[in-house]
């Protein structure tokens, strides 16, 4: 998305799309007042054609401020902080004009960033103090709604400084390497042998504990450290592979050889020297790369088809394979689905945890079984905890499985263990309870 943050992007979408859904144009004779110094901040306006001269009282004279043509903006502070109007517009010839409502603008930006908050807010404030002193003493009500804005804008400037303390805590980490790579086992359905791992980062923070990614990966992304954690996690996830295999080897030299799952932002493939450095990183560790299988969302294939088809076939001429994570959950991608080259489909857990009792859950999972099959891909069905799940997916010919009935993700040290088993799982055996599974 080139050098604009994610959360801004949709900002200027989300903006971009009120204005093509605000009220339809007005047009104002010559002469006519569009708004007048002190009303209540209604709308803001963009000039269609026309020109706007926007004035403020200086004693018996109006001081003129500006000329505004075509494409220009006028009163967009008021609808963004409810102050009244500081100056009044008129229309200077006939002059058609695109109302943005206040209700358009303060959603957006109550759901932005908080940095771009603060900085929204910091401006206007600045611009506001420009005013004549006159102008800014009108009683006690207005010194009350002035008490309220500095407690508003003290709010949003705690949580822009709780975001950037919390990303300059996150990059620190990264430096101090406080990351480790969790592995949970995928079993093949078909024999409940060990197929593959999947590798799951937590932040191993001395103070408080282990963390899971839900609680971290949204601000990486955010900030962009989305990339060198996530080329980090690659690396260290293929040298593990290669650790394990060994092992494997060792023990089952007849079993067909493991794979292992990485996750892959969606940052990290719309940049296609972002590809080549996946790429690279695969090379260097020397892994097999048909063992290694890259997890992506259904977001990438929806925002950008085109650089999404570009950078998986790269990846697929490397010989990695691809699974698509969480299907089903976020997208309507059946009508599209056969135009990217994917190998695998993962079932979201949540469709897995609801099945036995949520009869659309269990449509969901029995649709994209059977749809996987029929597009010859594999299909993984994640948050298995129940035998009676294990046995419905296996029935409805699901491949591979992970989950608490079979292992939760383990640390390095207790990897081994689980290579050494014949078979992950066993009617008399319970599933493993330890961290929530809310947090892989």
């Amino acid at each position: 998305m080139k050098s604009i943050q994610p959360q801004n992007a949709s900002l200027i979408d989300d903006l971009a799309g009120s204005i093509s859904e605000s009220l339809a144009p007005i047009v104002y004779g010559p002469g006519s007042a569009i708004f007048r110094e002190q009303d209540l901040g209604g709308h803001a306006y963009i000039i269609e054609r026309g020109q706007v001269k926007i004035t403020q009282d200086a004693g018996t004279d109006q001081k003129v401020i500006a000329i505004l043509g075509p494409g220009e903006l006028l009163g967009e502070m008021s609808p963004i902080d409810n102050e009244r109007r500081s100056a009044t517009a008129t229309a200077i010839t006939e002059t058609e004009i695109i109302p943005i409502g206040t209700g358009q603008l303060q959603e957006i930006v109550e759901n932005s960033d908080p940095l771009i908050q603060l900085l929204l807010r910091v401006l206007i404030e600045r611009l506001r103090n420009t005013r004549p002193e006159n102008e800014r003493t009108t009683g006690g009500i207005r010194l009350l709604d002035d008490e309220m804005k500095s407690r508003s804008l003290e709010t949003v400037r705690g949580r822009a400084l709780n975001q950037l303390k919390a990303e300059k805590e996150l990059r620190d980490a990264f430096s101090r390497r406080e990351f480790d790579l969790y592995f949970q086992p995928i079993v093949r359905l078909s024999d409940y042998r060990l197929a593959g791992f999947e590798g799951l980062i937590r932040w191993l923070s001395p103070e408080r504990g282990v963390i899971g990614p839900n609680d971290f990966i949204g601000l990486a992304e955010e900030t962009g450290l989305i990339v060198p954690i996530g080329l980090w996690v690659l690396e260290h996830a293929c040298y593990m592979l290669k650790r394990f295999q060994a092992i494997r080897d060792r023990d089952f030299p007849d079993e067909e050889p493991l794979f292992m799952s990485a996750n892959v932002s969606a940052r990290q493939l719309r940049n296609l020297d972002s590809v080549d450095t996946i790429i690279a990183t695969i090379r260097k560790t020397g892994v097999d790369p048909t063992a290694i299988k890259i997890e992506i969302t259904e977001g990438l294939l929806i925002a950008d088809p085109e650089i999404a088809i570009t950078a998986i076939n790269r990846l697929k001429a490397l010989g990695v394979t691809i699974a698509l994570d969480d299907f089903g959950t976020g997208y309507s991608s059946l009508s599209y689905l056969h135009r990217f080259p994917l190998d695998t489909l993962k079932i979201d857990r949540s469709f897995v945890m609801s099945m036995l009792k949520n009869r659309e859950s269990m449509t969901v999972i029995r649709t994209i079984t059977r749809l996987a099959r029929d597009l010859k891909l594999s299909c993984v069905s994640e948050g298995i905890e129940d035998p009676r799940e294990l046995t419905t997916l296996k029935d409805f010919g699901c491949d591979y499985g992970q989950g608490y009935l079979f292992a939760r993700p383990l640390p390095e040290r207790e990897v081994h263990e689980i290579l050494s088993r014949d078979r992950l799982w066993a009617p008399n055996r319970p599933p493993a309870t330890a961290e929530p599974q809310a947090s892989e």
